[in-house]
């Protein structure tokens, strides 16, 4: 009897250590993720669709607007980490608007019946970018941070959307299909800050979209489905030395360069729905961050945590 439950205790330790070893093991392999930098998103976990802030590492996730059945989307936030723009639908069109890291004192930047979406600050937080069909089809505008003053960047009869400024403030980045109207392939193109200087970035028979700077402005991260499904890449400011960092079967997009420049987080479809991965910039260190039974997406950098960390 003695030694039947002295080999029975012995199997059971012999059974914990393995568990904890396999834990051990999986612990080891999931990357440390060494940033005080966090993410704002947008998450479907309620009635509607809100804005959340959580670690680079997943964790401490937390609902900032708590909209119910409204739609807030495409989060975005200042360089110093202050205040984040971001699109809505609560006065029932899409409008563009802005609150603090904290979630309060959201108010509304373009309060019009038109669509007003995809807002990127300026460097030095003075100004918004933003794309818009006000004009009868999706523009490139420009706003001060209050709202103020809009000015048009851009006037084709094709779509020009998603711009990011670069890190020193004198380029946009954004996609277009100006040079392939009417067929839905985009490509990425870069404008001086004021419409200016357009330029062609790829030149690519696929879809090229989401370009995001690098923090020292020499690479540009974006998404393309060159390889037959949506893919995380890479390539110099000037279009050159393009490089994929992802391959999977299903989509990988909306890709956005940490400030520390060391991760690229992006949004992934490969486990059914839309969830959050995050990669090193070289390409290894693949991880998920988020798991949920409803869609997570469109995440952006909060520089230093935010101002309610």
């Amino acid at each position: 009897m003695f030694r039947s439950s002295f080999a029975m205790l012995k199997s059971s330790l012999v059974l914990l250590s393995t568990l904890a070893l396999t834990a051990s093991s999986l612990n080891a392999q999931r990357p440390t993720i060494d940033t005080p930098h966090r993410l704002v998103f947008q998450a479907e976990r309620g009635g509607g669709i809100d804005v959340w802030v959580m670690n680079a590492d997943g964790s401490d996730a937390r609902n900032l607007t708590n909209n119910g059945d409204f739609n807030d989307r495409h989060p975005t936030a200042s360089t110093d980490g202050a205040r984040i723009a971001f699109r809505s639908d609560r006065d029932g069109s899409a409008d563009v608007y802005v609150m603090d890291a904290d979630g309060t004192n959201q108010i509304s930047l373009t309060p019009d019946v038109a669509i007003d979406i995809d807002p990127s600050f300026s460097p030095d937080g003075s100004r918004i970018t933003f794309d818009t069909d006000r004009d009868g089809n999706i523009e490139i505008y420009v706003i001060n941070a209050d709202g103020s003053n809009p000015v048009r960047l851009t006037d084709n009869e094709v779509v020009d959307s998603h711009p990011f400024w670069s890190p020193g403030g004198e380029d946009i980045a954004f996609y277009s299909d100006r040079d392939n109207p009417g067929d839905e392939a985009m490509d990425i193109y870069v404008m001086a800050a004021d419409g200016s200087n357009v330029r062609r970035l790829t030149d690519h028979p696929a879809d090229d979209r989401h370009p995001s700077w690098s923090p020292d402005g020499t690479r540009i991260t974006f998404d393309s489905d060159r390889d037959g499904d949506g893919e995380i890449w890479v390539m110099n400011a000037d279009g050159s030395n393009p490089v994929q960092l992802t391959t999977n079967d299903a989509p990988d997009f909306a890709p956005a360069w940490s400030p520390d420049g060391e991760w690229i987080v992006f949004t992934s479809e490969r486990d059914g729905q839309s969830e959050i991965y995050l990669i090193g910039a070289d390409g290894t260190r693949e991880t998920r961050l988020t798991s949920n039974d409803t869609a997570d997406g469109n995440p952006r950098w909060l520089a230093g945590g935010g101002a309610d960390r």
